[in-house]
């Protein structure tokens, strides 16, 4: 039913596009344009892009994951293992000892008259005092090397947000000039026209000419910048920034 209410859409648009373009209403074109294929380029997906947020969160993140912090994470499963191991320490401080009376062993009456068997469990006095110590040491060392960790991820977040700062200061000031040039060197060739009609002397000409390569010069030194800021990033980030904020 579908098929052929678009057919007879179709043939009647047919008749009024051969009229007169103007005459068709403006759904039936909509219905024809988009089954012809005319408006396809306008369903293409369009370019996602980050929000500032985003951006930063996501430089963050990856440069979370670089080598101080996964230092600062061995550091911390250290200090917890010490402290399990400390749990257990009272244990090795522990000696037993045991015999059996040689009497017993070679059957003769007279092991009635002596101890059987022996046991002996030896515990230095300062077994739990060396115990307490090492467990108290093995806490502060997590609180140590968990707040060591929280602080490296705080100087890392703020080096990623400050230089992702400086980066968008580089970039906007390398647009700008690139803008100031463009007008500097149509100034220079309006100037050489303006030269060759003997409206402007040599030396104006020459003052013009010096301030476009001023400008030129202006630039290199920006995009030079621009090229450390990203250097200085990806850096941080251990990754290519472009392939970062893709």
């Amino acid at each position: 039913m579908k098929r052929i209410l678009l057919i007879i859409i179709l043939a009647y648009a047919n008749c009024l596009y051969a009229q007169s373009l103007s005459k068709v209403p403006d759904s039936v074109r909509k219905i024809v344009d988009e089954y012809t294929g005319v408006r396809k380029s306008e369903v293409n997906l369009p370019i996602v892009k980050y929000s500032e947020d985003q951006i930063k969160s996501k430089l963050v993140k990856l440069a979370l994951k670089n080598a101080q912090m996964n230092a600062a994470d061995a550091n911390v499963s250290i200090a917890e293992i010490a402290r399990k191991k400390a749990n257990s320490s009272l244990l090795s401080s522990v000696n037993l000892g045991a015999n059996v009376n040689e009497f017993v062993v070679n059957n003769s009456p007279a092991a009635n008259f002596f101890p059987k068997y022996n046991f002996g469990l030896t515990l230095p006095l300062d077994a739990f005092a060396k115990n307490k110590a090492e467990k108290k040491t093995a806490d502060q060392m997590i609180i140590f090397n968990k707040s060591q960790k929280e602080q490296l991820e705080t100087n890392i977040k703020a080096s990623v947000l400050i230089q992702y700062e400086l980066y968008k200061e580089k970039k906007e000031l390398v647009e700008l000039q690139k803008i100031a040039m463009e007008d500097d060197i149509a100034a220079y060739e309006r100037a050489q026209n303006d030269f060759k009609n003997d409206d402007i002397t040599m030396e104006e000409l020459n003052k013009i000419y010096k301030i476009s390569i001023a400008e030129k010069a202006l630039l290199v030194t920006k995009e030079k910048d621009l090229n450390i800021a990203i250097i200085q990033m990806e850096e941080i980030i251990g990754m290519s920034l472009e392939k970062a904020l893709q």
